[in-house]
């Protein structure tokens, strides 16, 4: 073959293959389950809360340790539709004031003990939830039906008190704030094929606001490891005490390279600025948070 055949087989060849040739190494990042699917997580946190007033500290730590499953039961156009249950919730708050506030371990209750008996009220609760490919959650059912289950097994009778724990217990539990918190487990994945190295962002809404930076580190057979960097706003209000703090997050993921799910997560966060309580009136005072979580798969 001479120069000029050679050529003109290797133009051709190129206009012929040059959308391969553009879309060489680009990965469609999403979750690709099937009916049947069951995947059990295990999850850890840990926050250090700091609160200083005129040279003395207050430190809150809450440690959390949960355990839940889901199990895909059916898909739509869009996504899948995945029971959710917690299987165990344990969470310890202690104070360097104080000492202990709170410890109970919901598979574990103790009898007289109402928030042992209320967490036990999230064992084995079956909820439903409808997630988009790329992670994004558009709804849970069940968890105002969840909350109420919580406030059944505490035995709290009287009308007061139960609408009282139903406004703190939904902040988290209800059906709108569990679809915020389980968000941030999976919604990472880009509505576009990327290649390594590419970045592209998301944002997560509720008390935790993150504007989300995510990056494709590296795919293999196995894994596909995704990094991230956010900035954070918490904003809250619970028991008379409102929080508004700004910081930062960083987050690294590790996903099964078939199915998308989540093999393990990191992420670590530092948020600041001032807390105030009503019994204060307007006085502000500096608060820090510190939180370190992680999930890994275990089934």
């Amino acid at each position: 073959m001479n120069f000029q055949k050679f050529f003109s087989v290797l133009v051709l060849f190129y206009l012929v293959g040059l959308v391969p040739l553009q879309t060489l190494g680009q990965q469609k990042l999403a979750y690709t389950l099937k009916k049947d699917d069951f995947f059990k997580i295990k999850q850890d946190a840990k926050q250090l809360i700091v609160q200083e007033l005129d040279g003395a500290k207050h430190e809150l730590t809450n440690d959390l340790a949960a355990i839940f499953s889901f199990k895909v039961v059916g898909e739509t156009e869009a996504g899948y539709i995945i029971q959710l249950a917690f299987e165990d919730f344990g969470m310890k708050t202690t104070s360097n004031l104080q000492g202990v506030l709170i410890d109970v371990k919901a598979s574990e209750p103790e009898a007289g003990n109402i928030m042992s008996e209320m967490f036990n009220g999230l064992i084995g609760y079956t909820l439903e939830m409808t997630m988009q490919k790329d992670g994004k959650i558009i709804e849970v059912n069940g968890g105002d039906e969840l909350v109420d289950n919580m406030i059944a097994k505490a035995g709290i009778a009287d009308d007061f008190n139960k609408n009282l724990m139903r406004k703190s217990l939904g902040k988290e539990f209800s059906s709108t704030g569990l679809a915020k918190s389980f968000e941030q487990m999976t919604y990472f994945y880009p509505t576009t094929t990327v290649a390594v190295g590419d970045s592209w962002t998301n944002e997560f809404t509720g008390k935790l606001k993150a504007k989300n930076s995510w990056k494709l580190e590296k795919v293999n057979p196995e894994s596909s490891i995704i990094s991230g960097t956010s900035s954070i706003i918490m904003n809250t209000e619970d028991s008379g005490t409102t929080m508004v703090l700004t910081g930062n997050q960083q987050t690294s993921i590790n996903a099964n390279a078939q199915n998308g799910f989540i093999q393990t997560i990191s992420s670590e966060s530092f948020a600041e600025g001032i807390s105030k309580v009503a019994t204060m009136g307007d006085v502000e005072i500096p608060t820090s948070i510190k939180s370190t979580i992680t999930y890994e798969l275990i089934q």
